[in-house]
């Protein structure tokens, strides 16, 4: 089994490539925050690869009863990849995924009270008067002979 390469992205650690992808579209289950969002981490290399499946023990954020903002970085799957090597994954090499929890704190600041957008502050008087002194010249009319 391997990540398809449309849609992923590529981080380095250490002397390797790794491409990661999350599902662009929630399943059911996921969708209705049942189960958790998935992560999927693969090394870029052409030998035979063992996918990395990690549980990031939250929601999906585009879950469909408690929408929030979680975000995955580049920093945080390298995190990912640091903690697994440590577990025992052996990214090169064949074998079955091998599954891996991580817990990625959820944030939901912003989500029920937005912030609100700045408002665009007016130019100055001053600005607006040689505007308008531009706008009111009048107009030379050429003889059309």
């Amino acid at each position: 089994m391997s990540i398809p390469k449309k849609g992923s992205r590529r981080v380095r650690f250490g002397e390797t490539d790794y491409d990661w992808r999350i599902r662009k579209k929630p399943t059911y289950s996921q969708g209705v925050a049942d189960t958790p969002m998935l992560l999927a981490i693969q090394a870029s290399a052409d030998v035979p690869r063992r996918v990395l499946v990690v549980d990031l023990r939250v929601s999906r954020p585009d879950n469909w009863l408690s929408p929030h903002q979680t975000g995955v970085t580049p920093a945080l799957v390298r995190d990912i990849i640091r903690r697994a090597l440590a577990a025992g994954w052996i990214p090169l090499g064949a074998g079955s995924p091998f599954r891996f929890e991580y817990g990625v704190p959820r944030d939901t600041v912003g989500t029920l009270f937005p912030e609100p957008k700045p408002k665009k502050t007016a130019p100055p008087l001053a600005k607006k008067r040689t505007v308008m002194r531009k706008l009111n010249k009048p107009v030379r009319r050429q003889a059309s002979r």
